[in-house]
């Protein structure tokens, strides 16, 4: 069993608080549903972070495929931020995905998202490319982010 503070694998029960967190930090979220067949995907990593009196602090979710990963969702409740919940989770996520064989990284994050990519850059991702119009909810481009697992270093 993990500690409190350290993220541990999502199970099915914690997908109404996931679903409920991406509600309020998300203009375009994921459906319940959604997390609950991206949770049962074998390629999938589900992390979840509980915090304070077990209410859950946050979640990361990604993927590994041969030797790639990316970083499919990764939200911190609001009264959790600021506190290393998200690196944490982040940290614990590229572990998962570094076991499982990823060599890079990928993932895309709102331009207008300076925490998260913050965040992504501190973990050692950088910036490879935009894509336009990426995100419907409100409309903003993605930045492209990479991070490699000691090989070629990703480049802009």
């Amino acid at each position: 069993m993990s500690q409190p503070d350290q993220p541990r694998p999502a199970t099915a029960a914690d997908i109404p608080a996931v679903a409920a967190i991406e509600r309020d930090v998300f203009s375009d979220p994921w459906s319940a549903r959604s997390f609950a067949d991206t949770l049962a995907r074998p390629e999938t990593v589900f992390l979840a972070l509980d915090g304070e009196e077990r209410r859950l602090a946050g979640y990361a979710i990604g993927l590994a495929v041969r030797d790639e990963g990316e970083v499919l969702n990764l939200a911190v409740r609001a009264e959790a931020r600021r506190q290393g919940a998200g690196g944490r989770l982040l940290d614990a996520l590229l572990g998962e995905l570094k076991r499982r064989g990823a060599r890079r990284v990928f993932l895309e994050v709102r331009s207008s998202n300076e925490a998260a990519v913050h965040l992504y850059e501190g973990a050692g991702f950088r910036r490879i490319g935009r894509r336009p119009a990426y995100y419907a909810h409100p409309r903003e481009d993605a930045v492209t982010m990479a991070l490699d697992f000691g090989g070629v270093p990703a480049t802009e």
